[in-house]
């Protein structure tokens, strides 16, 4: 089968990373994969707002299936308006077009909906998955301190009002608990000058290492995460979070915020702290809430490491391209 994507997966954010795991997985089963609107293949994968109109139908005319992967919408609150609808409207094209849409979660198909007056357009939910060869309990971690809990957050942090957000969140959530010193912050990850300038700021002797300017290569995220024994994540409104996923399958314990589909992808094995859910402005978070969870997590460590572990199973690399591929071959058959 031929294959076509619309980017090449080198780059940073989830979603170059998933056209990388995925791509990677169907040359591994003989596939043939094209990284560009131009090749004649037999379906076109497209996914966020990088296929526009005139470019899926020129494909649809040579007779190529279309599937698209819905991740999630852009927010007014996030970037300039004027571009947030312009991506919105392609990304509403661009479904509409398509043949067959998977969404990465529940909560990514009642995003899409705020697209069409909240209608929900059909599709079906295949979530995505870690590589267990590379995403594993057992191998190399960083040197840190022995007599610590180290709590660590790491990500592309996104746009800047995302990424301040975010890590607003962890900064005030190391207030609350700066009067443990049994524990540590690592903030980690590409973000943007002024975000680091708000953690130097904030001068908090639990947030022991932060670094916003160094983007962590993915095939170094497993040392970080295994090195760390919690992961925070505090990322709002997420459609299916890759740190989530490979967190959980390389053993660690998650505290994250109790919206987006956080919950539908932790289920009873991870706590999360309340959030007012909102599409329009970012989300206001219970810091109080998310610093308890943190502290009941370590306080019953045992228990939520094996659930994680035991969840873990369900968010594999091999899981997630089988169902892509049991969607794509259904999608054909109806010639």
């Amino acid at each position: 089968m031929k294959i076509g994507f619309p980017i090449e997966p080198e780059g940073m954010g989830g979603t170059r990373t998933w056209v990388k795991n995925f791509s990677d997985y169907c040359i591994k089963k003989g596939h043939e994969v094209y990284f560009s609107h131009n090749d004649i293949v037999d379906l076109f994968i497209t996914l966020a707002y990088y296929s526009d109109p005139y470019q899926l139908l020129k494909i649809k005319k040579r007779g190529t299936k279309v599937l698209y992967r819905m991740d999630g919408i852009y927010y007014d609150f996030l970037s300039e308006k004027k571009l947030v609808r312009k991506y919105n409207k392609t990304i509403a094209t661009a479904m509409r077009l398509s043949d067959k849409i998977i969404y990465q979660s529940n909560f990514s198909r009642v995003m899409a909906s705020q697209l069409f007056n909240g209608r929900e357009l059909p599709g079906v939910v295949v979530y995505n998955g870690a590589d267990k060869n590379i995403f594993k309990e057992k191998g190399k971690i960083l040197d840190r301190p022995k007599d610590k809990k180290i709590i660590l957050s790491i990500a592309f942090w996104g746009t800047p009002l995302m990424a301040d957000y975010s890590i607003r969140t962890i900064i005030d959530i190391a207030k609350q608990l700066v009067h443990r010193n049994d524990l540590e912050f690592w903030i980690l990850g590409y973000a943007y000058p002024p975000q680091e300038q708000l953690i130097k700021k904030a001068n908090l002797p639990n947030i022991t290492w932060y670094d916003l300017r160094t983007s962590i290569p993915r095939e170094k995220m497993p040392e970080y995460i295994r090195t760390a024994d919690l992961i925070l994540h505090t990322r709002p409104n997420d459609a299916c979070s890759n740190l989530i996923i490979e967190a959980m399958n390389v053993g660690k314990p998650i505290v994250g915020l109790n919206l987006g589909s956080t919950p539908e992808l932790l289920g009873d094995a991870g706590l999360r702290g309340e959030c007012e859910p909102s599409f329009e402005h970012f989300p206001v978070v219970d810091i109080s809430s998310m610093a308890d969870k943190v502290l009941q997590t370590f306080d019953n460590y045992d228990y939520y490491k094996s659930k994680i572990v035991e969840r873990s199973k369900m968010f594999t690399l091999e899981n997630m391209c089988n169902n892509y591929f049991i969607e794509i071959e259904k999608l054909l058959k109806k010639g």
